[in-house]
């Protein structure tokens, strides 16, 4: 038996305490840690294995079990508080158990015990140690001085993972045998089982830490029958395990092991990461270990979580005990699995990537024979499980059938009812031809269903790729009918919108004041609202410098013309820094919509003939700052245009040219040139123009390369662009000093032969 990961033995860390299946098209980023999923093992499986459940991190929503040195305190708190009767401070008695020396709890037993005059000043507040000669009190901290002693080589931190053998390796007490003896004397000196309990407890761990491993196997068997078959017992019972690990006794040492995972879900994670299946004769001598076919089906569940596959585990467990809730867990793992086979690009309709590997194959076949048997603890899910694979295969009428069955055995449970809802309403869709009015009245119900779990605090229904997929077959489909508008609302396909007609279409369907109650939820589900899609055309007009028609739009778009821009749009650097410009206080702060009436204000006074020369060129900046390459490339940011695109090639094809082009820029600083009055005029315009000539060539050569890619060896000389020919006539103005100090390139220029 192939062993699936290599692991780090973890029995130091087990009592550190004194006591549509398709991944959709939406999908980037991190995403769940299960992945796509529209099967919930919450709905149906046993809490306790909750760490088990299917997910790319090792152990579901707590990533690796790092809670060794902790997991039992607050356990071991509430059994020494019922010791003491509840008449102790719970402060008190933490402090104690879980912060407080082995030299303050040895200075408590001298006071208690007359020696000392007073506690020791960490505990002097302690009401409940002030009493001397306390029988009770005294017992707890003879034991808990032993404890601590004990603590000093169990519970150790280990910062790094490749500190692991080392720190271990050196842990043994070399007074061992001493706190043996006095862990006997305890044990034997006392009568109540609480406490025997916990001498037997220190002292089965005494001896796995510093002792032959048959120490710790005999002080084990040596108690074992007197002690109740609790959290402690478990605790125990895993040193045990691991002392048969130590002798490479891997049969015994698993089957322990599965005691401790079956008997205790504080330490299910613990004990499956300690359970190290090795080769088949080992696995066999374990399973023949077995008492009655239940702790056989919880050995085959373990080996099925990580080891092995599901359908193997499933098949045995099935024929051990049909019934078995063993099973529920492994068939959760199975589907959620099987789900990540599938894959869905938002224009394929469910099930044409259908999966027909012999191992997918047979785990639907596996799953459908058990659920038409109808003989499990809970038949229903099962029959869920089947319905719901056959739908991603496209095997729609088979999965009816399953999910009728399903309906007829779930009574009352709100969940299980949830689940197949979801399951069906898959289903439904993916198996529609075409969307009528009358799927279009259900889908009404439905997606008011599921848009309502938005509002549920941790639904336990996975509802959220479901609904994804959903929209985004819904659009397919509508798509594929020539309904572009709902298809629109339902998944958005902002390259559309580049077609003015589309966008007037939209537009149309998003404003029109009599929707029917579908064309309604088309409207709320839309990602692009009516305000979007003004402010969106806005943008395009400030582009064609048709800004009164800019404005008008810009001012339909609601409180998205109130977004405040980062920086000046009217400033010029010598030097591109959008970070400078941004981070610089501004004393005026321009919105899009007074940007937009800046503008216009800018070329009224060009029209008029005022100042032209210094009109145009804040114009001109205008227009550059809110290209790509300009510091408040924010303004075209959009619901369509998209955000936060770092660089050119994320920009879509249908709108790079428009964000990317320097016309306007050029259009403007050429006019102020032509009305310079002064040579320093002059030299700047020359300069702003390079700055263009340079992006201009950029856009032509890089960004707008049918290749998307670097040109390298055809870089372009920047020496030869005309602004710096222009500008090396000007030798004598500030402006050109500026520019040498800030250049490099045309400094390199300029030192050209």
């Amino acid at each position: 038996m192939r062993k699936i990961f290599s692991k780090k033995w973890w029995l130091i860390s087990i009592s550190c305490c004194v006591g549509a299946g398709i991944v959709y098209a939406c999908a980037d980023g991190w995403g769940e840690e299960y992945g796509t999923s529209n099967f919930a093992p919450e709905v149906f499986v046993d809490s306790s294995y909750s760490p088990f459940f299917y997910s790319y991190q090792f152990y579901y929503q707590m990533g690796y079990d790092e809670n060794q040195n902790s997991r039992f305190n607050s356990h071991n708190l509430a059994d020494w508080f019922g010791y003491f009767n509840s008449k102790v401070q719970p402060r008190e008695l933490r402090y104690l158990l879980e912060s407080a020396t082995q030299g303050a709890v040895d200075s408590a037993i001298r006071f208690q015990s007359g020696q000392f005059s007073s506690l020791p000043d960490s505990l002097a507040s302690f009401v409940f140690l002030k009493q001397k000669n306390d029988e009770r009190t005294l017992a707890f901290l003879h034991y808990l001085s032993l404890a601590k002693r004990c603590e000093e080589f169990a519970v150790r931190e280990i910062q790094y993972e490749w500190n692991y053998d080392s720190s271990k390796r050196n842990s043994k007490d070399p007074e061992a045998s001493e706190l043996m003896k006095k862990l006997e004397a305890g044990y034997n000196g006392t009568n109540e089982l609480f406490l025997k309990e916990r001498y037997w407890f220190q002292m089965v761990r005494n001896a796995f830490f510093n002792f032959p491993p048959t120490d710790a196997i005999a002080h084990f068997n040596n108690h074992e029958k007197e002690m109740p078959h609790n959290t402690l017992y478990y605790r125990s019972l895993s040193y045990m395990a691991g002392a048969y690990n130590k002798m490479k006794n891997f049969s015994k040492s698993n089957y322990y092991f599965s005691k401790v995972y079956d008997g205790c879900d504080e330490l299910k994670t613990t004990a499956h990461f300690s359970f190290h299946p090795q080769e088949q004769l080992d696995w066999k001598a374990t399973l023949a270990m077995c008492s009655n076919n239940a702790e056989q089906a919880t050995l085959w569940q373990m080996l099925g979580v990580f080891y092995a596959d599901e359908k193997e585990a499933i098949t045995q467990i099935y024929q051990l005990d049909p019934k078995s809730n063993k099973l529920d867990l492994l068939l959760a793992r199975a589907v959620n699995k099987y789900e990540q086979k599938f894959s869905y690009k938002g224009s394929t309709p469910i099930g044409e990537n259908e999966d027909s590997s012999p191992t997918k194959t047979a785990v639907r076949q596996l799953i459908s024979k058990i659920a038409e048997a109808g003989n499990t603890g809970k038949p229903w899910i099962w029959d869920i499980a089947a319905g719901y694979l056959n739908s991603l295969n496209a095997q729609y009428q088979t999965a009816k059938t399953f999910y009728a069955k399903a309906n007829k055995e779930i009574s009352g449970n709100e969940l299980a009812l949830a689940q197949l809802k979801l399951v069906e309403i898959i289903n439904t869709i993916g198996e529609a031809k075409k969307i009528d009015s009358k799927l279009e009245n259900e889908l009404l119900v439905d997606f008011k269903w599921l848009d309502g779990f938005k509002n549920k605090v941790s639904p336990k229904i996975r509802y959220a790729d479901a609904l994804e997929w959903l929209k985004q077959t819904v659009a397919a489909k509508y798509r594929a009918q020539h309904e572009l508008a709902k298809a629109e609302c339902f998944y958005s396909n902002t390259d559309a919108y580049a077609d003015r007609n589309y966008t007037e279409k939209m537009k149309s369907f998003l404003g029109n004041p009599t929707k029917t109650d579908f064309e309604k939820l088309c409207t709320n589900l839309s990602s692009v609202k009516l305000a979007d899609i003004y402010e969106f055309q806005a943008i395009q007009q400030v582009f064609k410098d048709s800004i009164e028609n800019a404005i008008l739009l810009m001012s339909k778009a609601d409180s998205l013309g109130r977004f405040v821009l980062p920086a000046n749009p009217f400033n010029g650097r010598i030097t591109d820094c959008h970070d400078c410009d941004q981070q610089n206080p501004q004393k005026i702060k321009y919105s899009k919509l007074t940007f937009l009436n800046k503008i216009k204000e800018l070329k009224d006074k060009i029209a008029a003939g005022t100042d032209v020369n210094i009109n145009a060129n804040l114009l001109a900046n205008s227009y550059y700052n809110i290209t790509h390459y300009g510091n408040d490339r924010p303004f075209y940011e959009c619901k369509i245009l998209g955000q936060g695109m770092s660089n050119p090639f994320y920009i879509s094809d249908a709108y790079r040219d428009m964000l990317i082009n320097m016309s306007l820029p050029f259009k403007y600083y050429n006019l102020a040139l032509k009305n310079a009055q002064n040579d320093e005029q002059k030299a700047k315009a020359h300069y702003m123009l390079a700055k263009c000539e340079r992006n201009q060539w950029y856009n032509l050569h890089v960004y707008n390369n049918a290749k998307n890619e670097y040109a390298d060896s055809k870089m372009i000389d920047f020496s030869a662009m005309n602004g710096f020919k222009d500008l090396k006539r000007y030798p004598k103005t500030k402006f050109y000093e500026e520019v040498i100090k800030e250049c490099d390139y045309f400094k390199s220029y300029v030192g050209k032969p």
